[in-house]
């Protein structure tokens, strides 16, 4: 069975061999299914890699839930809350049994102290990997802009044909004028 870490790349700028002595010295962990990897809202830098299995990333709004992505293996996720240090951005759940590689400060740390130019290729890769989603997060609003001006024009064809229909009350009107008309002398 080939692995993520034997069949992704993840880090561009990084080569080969730096990027498989990232992922060889990060910590793994295991989740089972429906177990919290992160929570939203947790200070933590560390970036996770996804070895094996898959995870869910929901943002909690109060009393709501959003999907955002289903990460597989091969992808990774925390690399916002890695390069800026604010608290995570939403929630990962582990969506059945799962293997990370934990990347955190301490791992990147002895990497760039044997290779101090290491920082400057592995934030260039991070910031790629960010520029790339902002892309794909711009092009999906496009989608998301386009629906909702699409069902605006279709709401609003709908109200401009419902008020050329007979109101609610057409049938109190139908009755009056119907009772108008027979209450008029004949003659």
């Amino acid at each position: 069975m080939v692995t993520a870490m034997e069949a992704t790349r993840f880090l561009p700028f990084l080569e080969p061999a730096e990027e498989k002595s990232v992922l060889d010295t990060a910590p793994l962990k295991s989740f089972a299914r429906e177990e919290v990897v992160l929570d939203q809202n947790v200070p933590l830098r560390a970036i996770f890699f996804i070895e094996e299995g898959s995870v869910r990333v929901e943002r909690q709004d109060r009393t709501q839930t959003a999907l955002l992505a289903v990460l597989e293996a091969g992808e990774f996720f925390g690399e916002m809350s890695f390069v800026d240090g604010a608290p995570t951005s939403a929630r990962v759940v582990a969506d059945g049994p799962t293997r990370l590689r934990v990347i955190d400060e301490a791992t990147i740390d002895k990497l760039i102290q044997s290779d101090p130019s290491f920082a400057g290729r592995l934030y260039r890769s991070i910031a790629a990997i960010l520029a790339e989603r902002l892309r794909l997060t711009s092009m999906h609003l496009d989608c998301l802009i386009e629906g909702i001006d699409f069902y605006s024009r279709i709401r609003d064809e709908i109200e401009a044909a419902t008020a050329k229909l007979p109101q609610p009350d057409w049938r109190a009107g139908l009755i009056s004028a119907v009772v108008d008309r027979e209450a008029k002398p004949r003659g």
